[in-house]
């Protein structure tokens, strides 16, 4: 009687760790297979002109956002500036980069990743009469700048100044050991043909 009553026991107390088992397994999250809940979040911007630019992102997923920007107070714009499907917001800031009274957004995103490569997104207000987005090249568009580079940016918005820096890669490195130094990227917003252009006027090399 007493072995039967010990192998009751322990039946019973190996079905119940299966049970738990099942129980934490099925309750899992996993983001990268979609369980994620969309959200949104709003911010609005004012120059010191007193215009204001109103700032959505809406999260899609953790690496994926669907961003609008829309200008207020602009007497000949109000359009609604739209990039989907794109990288999440890291952080943005309003400065008058080329010292004409008037100043610009400017966002910057980085990519989920091992690279967590950094894009810039500008709009530019037209002497306060109307918004328009900057064009911003990016850095495989250029040989000085994409020679070696992984990602890793770190971009600082200043009172005068947007600067990137970020690892320099040589070609036996992996992703994790750069041994080629730091690059350092200065921008300037200049005219160009069809508008205003983000334009790296100063790099160096440590």
């Amino acid at each position: 009687m007493r072995t039967l009553l010990i192998i009751t026991l322990l039946f019973l107390f190996t079905t119940s760790c299966r049970t738990n088992e099942k129980n934490e397994k099925d309750t899992s999250v996993n983001n990268s297979s979609g369980d994620y809940t969309s959200t949104i979040v709003n911010h609005s911007i004012e120059t010191k002109s007193g215009m204001l630019f109103t700032l959505t992102e809406e999260r899609v997923t953790n690496s994926v956002s669907n961003i609008s920007i829309q200008g207020m107070n602009f007497p000949n714009s109000n359009d609604i500036i739209n990039i989907d499907q794109t990288d999440p917001i890291e952080q943005f800031n309003v400065m008058d980069l080329n010292d004409d009274g008037y100043e610009e957004l400017y966002i910057s995103q980085r990519t989920p990743g091992s690279g967590a490569y950094v894009k810039l997104i500008g709009v530019s207000s037209n002497r306060d009469n109307s918004y328009s987005k900057i064009y911003v090249p990016s850095v495989s568009e250029n040989d000085e700048l994409s020679e070696g580079y992984m990602g890793h940016d770190e971009v600082e918005f200043t009172r005068k100044d947007i600067i990137r820096t970020y690892p320099v890669y040589k070609e036996k490195d992996s992703n994790a050991h750069p041994t080629g130094g730091v690059r350092t990227v200065k921008y300037e917003l200049i005219t160009g043909e069809a508008g205003y252009i983000l334009n790296p006027y100063m790099v160096s090399n440590e």
